[in-house]
């Protein structure tokens, strides 16, 4: 159909590939079919300006040819229809479209078609195609053999859009010859990010900032693929003005602080977003109080449940392990416990002064020294660090205290952070006061205009690098897409800026540009605080509470199996035999008498004497007497 095409329509179809229907035009039939052609055609169709005939003037020529030949071919007057159809599919010959024999009552020569590639306002010929031989560069080596070229022999003579000579990824934008229109907020809070400047003496701008730096990286890339230029326009406007713009085509693309949300992305194309979003709150800080119960600080309140458990565990071990042999542990259960309790308190300040006489006890009271140790010097380095060193306090607690108290809030004045804050954190829109300048904030914050500013995160560490003293920042739990850049819909530019972003990212030229660009001042790292949970956890030492806690277990274990064994040894020297029930029996009362101190302290740890027992019936525990 490229012969009917008006020659405007097919500039703009530059670098396509299509097919035509192959036939000879150098041989003499065709030659003066040509010529009759124009001549008959232009008499009658002078407006027209393409007077070369077509494929489908080629077949109607030759299908009358067909129908003249088979009507002479039929001897006499009986030319019926079938009669007709039979002498037509007889024919034999070579015509203006190729040869000209049917076969199953379908032409038997399989049609040729030319691979053509449109240049300009015409178009050149790269090969031929047939369904029976395939690809082939040159019509001459079709034979009967046949040829299966692959369509990739043919890749290197093809013009592609822009003149490109390799094979586009996709469709191309713009030629080398026209600039992409990129748009560039000018009028932005924070100026790290984007900020445009007129030069003097020139209608010119100069464009810098973390986001344009960015986009010259992902341009050195891209253009390794495409060869694409491009051309700032400063936009003042809002960002959702400025994303209008690329929507309806003013732009090209647009480049800056923008952040990539859901329903922008219904207008646009995003590209990968190249750093971090989500919403922080800035507060101004004061001096922490001193609290009356500052000394429990160091500690969690798990970590001095289980510090507690650890110590009343181990005073009852000490008690069980040395209350029968430990003449300091005699007297009333009352006088037996405090005595365990003091003992095992004291040791954490290593004051202990009474004895042990069990060995099993040794090993437990040596475990829990180690704990105490430990204890001692993690407590005592917390506590230090916090009555020592100044720390700051938010004054303001959460959001739910602001919306609370009615409390104002700053936020930038172009930004959706305001909309945000109505429609999701439910501010009152009252309550929101817009600042339009980064300067603006800290005298706003000091003279209690606002009790908080809400700022994405990036424009979070942009403003703590320049006010690093007396303010505290809160990251909160909501997140946005991040930064990205933006362009037209389907806009093939976008997956290669992409992929570039991606690029950059993962061979560390990002962090580089943050480290540039978002690095701060060697006073404001010495002055930087951050609101951070020092106590410590029960996390951190469950490894030694295990501990202490098996060795005093095992330590128990082996204490009552090894005073059973006594046990049953002197039931041995008594009796000849012995029985399961017996033993059985001693073993309650070995316990019995652990528990209630029945035995004779004056053996101190030398084995019991016998005990004879004749009858199990007659044994009673005392208690229940």
């Amino acid at each position: 159909m490229l012969d009917y095409v008006n020659a405007s329509v097919i500039s703009s179809m530059e670098g396509v590939i299509g097919i035509k229907t192959y036939f000879v035009k150098d041989k003499r039939p065709f030659i003066s079919f040509n010529r009759h052609f124009k001549e008959i055609f232009q008499s009658k169709y002078p407006e027209e300006y393409n007077f070369e005939p077509g494929i489908h003037a080629i077949r109607a020529f030759d299908s009358i040819i067909v129908i003249t030949n088979a009507l002479n071919s039929i001897r006499g007057n009986n030319r019926s229809p079938s009669m007709l159809l039979k002498s037509i599919l007889l024919s034999n010959f070579t015509s203006l479209s190729g040869r000209i024999h049917f076969q199953s009552r379908q032409l038997w020569q399989s049609p040729l078609f030319s691979i053509v590639n449109v240049i300009g306002k015409s178009y050149k010929e790269l090969g031929f195609w047939s369904s029976k031989f395939g690809f082939t560069e040159n019509n001459k080596s079709i034979n009967d053999d046949g040829s299966d070229d692959n369509m990739e022999a043919l890749e290197d003579l093809v013009t592609w859009t822009g003149n490109l000579k390799h094979t586009p990824k996709g469709r191309v934008m713009l030629t080398n010859t026209e600039a992409m229109r990129i748009g560039v907020p000018s009028k932005t809070a924070f100026e790290k990010f984007v900020k445009v400047e007129a030069i003097s003496n020139s209608t010119e701008k100069r464009y810098s900032g973390f986001c344009i730096d960015v986009f010259e990286e992902v341009l050195k890339i891209v253009q390794k693929k495409y060869p694409i230029r491009v051309d700032y326009f400063p936009y003042d406007g809002t960002y959702e003005g400025l994303i209008d713009e690329v929507f309806y085509k003013t732009f090209d693309a647009a480049i800056g602080d923008i952040t990539i949300l859901a329903n922008r992305s219904k207008y646009v194309e995003f590209t990968q977003p190249f750093i971090e979003s989500r919403l922080t709150m800035i507060v101004t800080a004061k001096p922490e109080a001193q609290k009356a119960w500052m000394f429990l600080r160091p500690f969690t309140k798990e970590m001095w449940v289980f510090t507690s458990a650890i110590l009343f565990y181990t005073v009852f071990i000490v008690w069980l392990l040395e209350r029968q042999s430990n003449p300091e542990f005699e007297g009333p259960w009352r006088n037996q416990l405090a005595t365990a309790l003091w003992f095992t308190y004291s040791s954490l300040f290593f004051t202990q002064r009474e004895r042990v006489h069990s060995n099993y006890t040794r090993v437990v009271v040596l475990v829990w020294l180690f704990v105490v140790l430990a204890l001692n010097s993690s407590y005592t380095a917390n506590l230090s660090s916090m009555l020592t060193v100044s720390r700051l306090e938010s004054s303001v607690t959460n959001v739910e205290w602001l919306r609370r108290n009615n409390a104002k809030v700053g936020c930038d004045a172009d930004s959706f952070i305001g909309d945000y804050l109505v429609n999701n954190l439910k501010f009152k829109m009252d309550n929101l006061k817009k600042i339009h300048s980064e300067y603006d904030y800290p005298s706003e914050l000091q003279t209690s205009n606002i009790t908080a500013a809400f700022l994405e995160l990036p424009y979070e560490k942009a403003f703590l690098l320049e006010n690093c003293n007396g303010y505290i920042a809160t990251e909160l739990p909501d997140r946005f897409g991040g930064f990205g850049f933006v362009f037209q819909k389907d806009s093939p530019i976008a997956a290669s800026v992409s992929e570039a972003i991606l690029t950059l990212s993962e061979n560390e030229k990002l962090k580089q540009l943050e480290a540039q660009w978002f690095t701060p001042s060697k006073e404001c790292l010495a002055s930087q605080t951050t609101i951070t949970n020092d106590n410590l956890n029960w996390q951190s030492f469950w490894g030694l509470y295990a501990f202490s806690g098996i060795t005093s277990t095992i330590c128990c274990l082996l204490f009552f199996i090894h005073r059973f064994y006594q046990r049953r040894h002197q039931v041995k020297e008594g009796y000849s035999t012995t029985n399961h029930e017996d033993l059985s029996i001693e073993l309650v009362k070995l316990v019995d008498d652990q528990l209630d101190g029945h035995s004779n302290m004056a053996t101190n740890n030398q084995l019991l004497e016998p005990v004879v027992i004749s009858d199990v019936s007659s044994y009673r525990n005392p208690h229940l007497s």
